[in-house]
């Protein structure tokens, strides 16, 4: 398969700038290097966007750098951190961190959606009640361990994502965000409570995020869970981030 540089290099930008937006949004850490852009939302886990994303391959040398560069970054009180590479990375196995994939997935514009269950009602999180519907979803199905409410996400949020919460009787069950830049809107932090899983709400909270701005690609990183839906709805793997995850600072 003859690999889209442009592409990959179009994505990894995408997610640099999602996870660098959004701690920037909430007034905490933020570093912007020509190959490097870092965020620390100062979680209390290892998630993202407690996170660093290379915006172009490296060599060993130059991936040593980037390694004192990152260390020296997330030195406030917080949990650990990520780094993400859509490009080969050494092995940092040996320097204390835990390695996961997550392919890189594209849907080219013009796709149509499936209909949501019409018993899930989609809206847009503009205001701060539905944004902290939002984030504890986001707590409880990322399994970020001990965050407070409003320590994720507020108001400012709406500065770098746009985010939707779906409703079943009233019930918060679903999230999903998006976040344009580099020609592509991305999809991140698409969620839904463990007991509500099966029913179709991840894929329909997806398909809104697409919504906001269906004249472009539609990037995202994608876990083992939301693999199949993601290629049921016609995205297409065009790569695979490599990541870093650092348990404890």
């Amino acid at each position: 398969m003859t690999v889209d540089e442009d592409l990959l290099a179009r994505c990894a930008a995408n997610c640099a700038s999602a996870y660098a937006s959004i701690a920037e949004a909430m007034d905490r850490p933020v570093r912007r290097w020509d190959d490097l852009w870092a965020g620390d939302l100062r979680l209390p886990s290892a998630n993202s966007p407690n996170s660093a994303t290379l915006l172009r391959p490296m060599d060993a040398t130059g991936f040593e750098d980037v390694l004192e560069r990152v260390r020296g970054f997330f030195t406030e009180p917080g949990g650990g951190y990520e780094i993400w590479s859509i490009w080969p990375t050494p092995d940092l196995s040996d320097r204390g961190f835990e390695l996961f994939m997550s392919p890189a997935m594209v849907l080219p514009p013009g796709s149509d959606p499936r209909p949501a269950p019409p018993e899930l009602g989609i809206v847009e999180a503009d205001d701060l009640a539905r944004i902290g519907h939002a984030e504890a979803l986001w707590i409880e199905a990322f399994e970020i361990h001990g965050a407070e409410p409003g320590t994720i996400v507020d108001e400012s949020a709406a500065q770098a994502w746009r985010i939707w919460v779906g409703y079943v009787d009233s019930r918060p069950v679903a999230t999903s965000a998006a976040h344009v830049s580099d020609g592509q809107v991305g999809i991140y932090a698409v969620a839904t409570t463990p007991d509500a899983r099966g029913h179709g709400y991840g894929e329909a909270l997806t398909w809104a995020a697409i919504a906001s701005r269906p004249d472009l690609p539609a990037a995202l990183q994608a876990s083992p869970m939301g693999l199949p839906v993601y290629r049921r709805m016609g995205f297409e793997q065009v790569g695979e981030f490599t990541v870093w995850e650092k348990p404890e600072r």
